[in-house]
């Protein structure tokens, strides 16, 4: 069939339409949707370490001597709640929230990741120290990813748990070997100009570090080193081809440098950090740095059975702003 130039003009014109919604269904790409949500992951982690490690000799980053010892008070002074004098069992129960944004592209993200972690742990005279956290989560972002032909924005938000026993080893009334391991799920809504799915995160986490403080002058410096693993992988509602997957090896280094009082105590911190990352699924992968430094400014606060933190973390194209806050008994 032959067309004139005005049939052909009057044909684009009508299919005009339809081939701008096939381009703008080709130009949004599907991003690795588990490298977002794997912020609560690594956030879970490291309230972890920062709770156990803070019931075993401290408030939140301030150090203090094991209840029982003959010994003066390490900085912030005092020791556990006075109920671990009676019984080797204790709990304790430690909200934390954490605005981060996230800017190494291809995927980038800003948001809020809100937990209520709640433990329980047993100690006896000797040196190891045991126990279990509940850690429930709740995530809000904004999510972006640029592909060759188009940018791709989305809310991401969520609900789910993770549990995680530990355990740690007082070498000394200063120094200190941890370890832990957990498993959780979140349920996901994650929305987009052109639709509404609710895919499920299942994660898995396990970290190992070893934590040492010694006087400098009116201040203590703590030297840490850890090695953390993270493991998220979201099932897609809509079928496994829409699965993803990262792992996150990371190693972090470094000391923090805390100047104790009676109730606040603020600390900085620097470590570098090592990462390797590890990701399958979706259209567009994201970008890890092999090796950034990390910067954390801080103030501790202790009182009691109550304890507390403030502290703002930055690195390159990263940053968070947590704040801690909880009771021991």
């Amino acid at each position: 069939m032959n067309f004139t130039p005005l049939s052909r003009w009057l044909l684009a014109l009508v299919t005009l339409p339809v081939s701008l919604q096939a381009m703008g269904q080709e130009s949004e790409r599907k991003g690795n949707l588990s490298a977002v949500s794997q912020v609560v992951s690594t956030t879970t982690i490291h309230a972890l370490s920062n709770s156990y490690l803070s019931s075993m000799m401290g408030s939140m980053g301030v150090f203090r001597w094991r209840l029982g010892d003959a010994s003066p008070a390490a900085p912030g002074g005092g020791g556990l709640a006075a109920a671990a004098e009676d019984s080797p069992w204790s709990l304790w129960a430690t909200p934390v929230r954490s605005t981060f944004s996230n800017n190494i592209l291809p995927i980038t993200s800003q948001g809020a990741v809100t937990l209520a972690i709640g433990g329980i742990e047993y100690r006896d005279d000797g040196p190891w120290m045991g126990g279990i956290t509940l850690s429930m989560d709740q995530l809000n972002a904004n999510t972006q990813t640029l592909s060759a032909s188009a940018l791709t924005t989305a809310e991401l938000s969520g609900n789910g748990y993770t549990l995680a026993p530990y355990l740690v080893y007082q070498m000394t009334p200063t120094r200190a070997f941890d370890m832990s391991i957990g498993a959780g799920r979140s349920t996901l809504d994650y929305v987009t100009a052109s639709k509404s799915t609710k895919p499920v995160d299942h994660r898995r986490l396990a970290s190992v570090g070893v934590t040492d403080i010694h006087d400098w002058g009116k201040m203590f410096i703590m030297l840490k080193a850890s090695h953390s693993v993270t493991v998220d992988k979201i099932v897609a509602s809509t079928g496994a081809e829409d699965d993803t997957m990262t792992r996150l090896n990371q190693t972090r280094v470094g000391a923090q440098l805390l100047y104790p009082g009676e109730t606040f105590s603020p600390f900085i911190a620097h470590y570098r950090l090592f990462n390797r990352l590890h990701s399958s699924g979706g259209d567009t992968q994201p970008v890890e740095y092999n090796s950034t430094g990390q910067w954390q400014l801080g103030l501790n606060m202790s009182s009691g059975g109550f304890f507390g933190a403030l502290v703002a973390q930055r690195e390159r194209d990263r940053h968070q702003l947590r704040v801690y806050a909880g009771y021991r008994y």
